[in-house]
C-alpha cells in the first residue's frame, strides 16, 4: 500500500465554543468555518497515529494519504453496493467542499511491526487531543512527520499491506473514482492524486450488524407478506423481542410482533452451490426483496431504510413509525473473514451490510484537494 503524508487541517478548538455542536454541523458548514477561520493547516506534511477512546473500547491506527492508484488498480476492495442517492450527495457535498473532510476507514490483516510501532507511540503524550463530551469519546493525534519515521511508516506497509478493505466509505471511494476521471478531463477545478484515509488492524474494528425496515404499503398484507416469504423461510411467533441467535437466521418485527425466521434447509443447499460463503444480507435482497417484493435495484429503491444495530430494537421501531405497513429484518453481523472473502472474490453484498466501529467523525481531521 503506497502511503504519504499530507498537509492537513485541524479545527482551532480554542475558537469553538461547543465541540459537538461544532462536529454535528461541519458535514454542511465546511465551507462557511473554513472561511471563517475555524480550520488552521498544519505547517508542515505529515502522518497521524490516531487513537479513539469511547467509553466501552479503544481503537488505534494510522491517518494517512493513500496514492489513487491504489483504488484505481483494485487494491482497495469493497465488500457492498453503495446506494445512488446517497453517492451524487456526497458528490455534491464534495465538490462545494474542495476537501476531503473524513477519512475512509480501511481495514486490513494485522501485523506485528505496525502493532509494536502504535504501542509505543501510544505510551507518549499526543500532539493532538480532542474530547467529545455528548459522544462519551476522546479523540487522539500523534504527528508522524520526521523523515526518518515516515520512511519507517512507509516501508512498513508497503512491505506488509497488498491490499485493504472497506470498512465505512464505500460511497466516498466511489466518488474518489469519479473525481478522478473528472479531474483527467479537466471538467473540476482540482486533481485527485491521493484520498483521506484512516488504516486500521481488522482487530481494532468492530463488525456489528446492519439492520433493515422495509415499507410494504398498503397494496401488501401482512398476511400476504408473511405467506409469500414462507416459501423460503421457517416462521415462527416469538414470545418477545430478540436478536438472531445464529447465521441463518433473522428477527422479523412486523404489525407489532416479534418472529423467527430462519431458511428453509433447501434453500441454503441451493445457494451453498454456488456461494462458498453465504450471508444472511445476500438471501435477504435476492429471495426477499427480488423476488417476493419484486425490487429489481435495491441501490435505487426508495422504500427500504437501514438501522446501524447499535441503534438496537429502538432504532428499529423509530424508522418503523414513519412507514406505511413496515417490517423490520434483524440480522446476524458479519465477520472480517466473511468481508474479505467477498471482497477478494469480486462477490459484492447488497448496501450497508456491516456497521463498523469506531466511526470516524466528519471535520476531525481534514485534506484539501487543489
Amino acid at each position: 500500500m503506497i502511503l504519504t503524508p499530507f498537509q492537513g487541517l485541524f479545527p482551532k478548538t480554542n475558537l469553538i465554543a461547543d465541540l459537538d455542536s461544532f462536529f454535528a454541523t461541519v458535514k454542511v458548514n465546511y465551507p462557511q468555518f473554513v472561511a471563517n477561520g475555524f480550520f488552521e493547516k498544519e505547517a508542515s506534511e505529515a502522518m497521524y497515529l490516531y487513537h479513539i477512546i469511547t467509553e466501552k473500547s479503544s481503537h488505534y491506527g494510522l491517518v494517512s494519504a493513500i496514492d489513487i492508484n491504489e483504488l484505481l488498480n483494485d487494491k482497495i476492495l469493497p465488500h457492498e453496493k453503495t446506494l445512488a442517492a446517497k453517492e451524487q450527495q456526497q458528490l455534491q457535498l464534495t465538490l462545494e467542499r474542495k476537501a476531503f473532510i473524513k477519512p475512509i476507514l480501511l481495514g486490513f490483516k494485522p501485523f506485528k511491526s505496525f502493532k509494536t510501532f502504535a504501542e509505543n507511540k501510544l505510551d507518549t503524550k499526543p500532539d493532538i487531543e480532542q474530547h467529545l463530551s455528548n459522544r462519551g469519546e476522546t479523540h487522539r493525534f500523534w504527528k508522524i512527520s520526521n523523515g526518518e519515521e515516515v520512511e519507517l511508516v512507509s516501508i512498513m506497509f508497503r512491505k506488509k499491506i497488498k491490499k485493504a478493505y472497506i470498512a465505512d466509505g464505500h460511497h466516498r471511494c466511489s466518488i474518489a473514482r469519479i473525481l478522478w476521471y473528472q479531474s483527467h478531463k479537466e471538467m473540476v477545478p482540482f486533481k485527485i492524486d491521493s484520498m483521506l484515509s484512516v488504516l486500521m488492524p481488522f482487530d481494532q474494528l468492530t463488525i456489528n450488524d446492519f439492520n433493515r425496515v422495509i415499507e410494504l404499503g398498503a397494496q401488501i398484507k401482512s398476511v400476504q407478506f408473511i405467506t409469500a416469504i414462507s416459501k423460503y423461510c421457517k416462521i415462527e411467533e416469538l414470545k418477545s423481542k430478540r436478536r438472531p441467535k445464529s447465521k441463518f437466521e433473522m428477527t422479523m418485527l412486523i404489525d407489532g410482533l416479534w418472529f423467527s425466521v430462519k431458511w428453509k434447509k433447501k434453500v441454503l443447499q441451493q445457494y451453498k452451490k454456488d456461494h462458498k460463503v453465504l450471508l444472511d444480507y445476500y438471501l435477504l435482497n435476492e429471495l426477499i426483496l427480488k423476488k417476493v417484493l419484486k425490487v429489481e435495484d435495491v441501490r435505487k429503491f426508495e422504500g427500504i431504510k437501514y438501522v446501524p444495530g447499535v441503534e438496537k430494537f429502538k432504532g428499529l421501531k423509530k424508522i418503523a413509525r414513519t412507514m406505511v405497513n413496515p417490517v423490520g429484518f434483524m440480522l446476524k453481523s458479519i465477520t472480517s473473514k466473511e468481508i474479505c472473502y467477498y471482497a477478494d472474490n469480486e462477490l459484492i453484498l447488497p448496501p450497508k451490510s456491516s456497521y463498523f466501529e469506531p466511526r470516524v467523525i466528519n471535520g476531525m481531521i481534514v485534506k484539501e484537494l487543489k
